[in-house]
């Protein structure tokens, strides 16, 4: 490196923080990944599409309730700077990591979902008190980066209606009771005999997907299908 680029290097360090697209960790300015999210193994196939983990770490005989929607999947596990990615994003206001994590969903549900036809893209929604306090629902404008690179339509077709409790704070069967009848159908939102893709940052149990799915089907949808960022397995 010449005195001139080391000069500008250490100019641009001063002046600028370069951060990962995916995890929000400081990296150098020619890098667009941490050596740790570049590295980061994806689920592979085949996968079990009802718990959306590889079919050798299947856990659906861990869970007890029968999911709502049709099928879950995600590019990743929830692990390492993948699950700092999604902490950060919300925890530290970095909401511009939806871009990079969105693109790696779209990626994802454009291969395993290549044979089903969506008619729109929606995500799970906060309370309005809730979003407005952090600044963003971080599952919606991870539902817009899919549906911009998907070609579908993106809207918000559920509520909140009622504060729940935080999920990670709950037990697996809690979770379900915690997230029961916790949704309903957003104003003037049409439903009936579509084929919808949900999308939300991480699963653990499905509680939160199967709530929400089951409200959409409640008002006529024809089918749930799912997508998130990362599972727990």
């Amino acid at each position: 490196m010449s005195v001139i680029q080391e000069i500008s290097a250490v100019f641009r360090s001063a002046l600028f923080t370069k951060r990962c697209a995916i995890c929000g960790k400081t990296i150098e300015f020619d890098e667009i990944f941490c050596h740790e999210c570049a590295s980061a193994k994806h689920i592979e196939l085949p996968v079990c599409l009802k718990c959306g983990c590889e079919k050798a770490d299947c856990i659906c005989k861990k869970e007890h309730h029968k999911p709502e929607y049709k099928a879950v999947v995600a590019p990743y596990y929830y692990r390492d700077s993948i699950a700092q990615g999604i902490l950060n994003c919300k925890m530290h206001d970095l909401p511009h990591l939806t871009k990079a994590q969105g693109a790696e969903i779209a990626k994802t549900v454009n291969s395993l979902y290549e044979l089903v036809k969506f008619d729109c893209v929606t995500y799970i929604p906060m309370r309005n008190y809730d979003e407005k306090y952090r600044g963003f629902n971080q599952s919606a404008l991870l539902a817009n980066e899919v549906s911009r690179i998907c070609g579908l339509d993106c809207a918000g077709l559920l509520v909140k209606k009622r504060k729940t409790k935080m999920q990670k704070r709950q037990g697996a069967e809690s979770r379900y009771v915690n997230m029961y009848n916790a949704f309903d159908l957003a104003k003037n939102a049409e439903v009936a005999g579509k084929t919808i893709l949900l999308i939300d940052d991480v699963k653990t149990t499905g509680a939160t997907l199967s709530s929400a799915a089951l409200t959409l089907k409640a008002y006529g949808a024809k089918a749930v299908y799912c997508a998130v960022f990362a599972i727990v397995k």
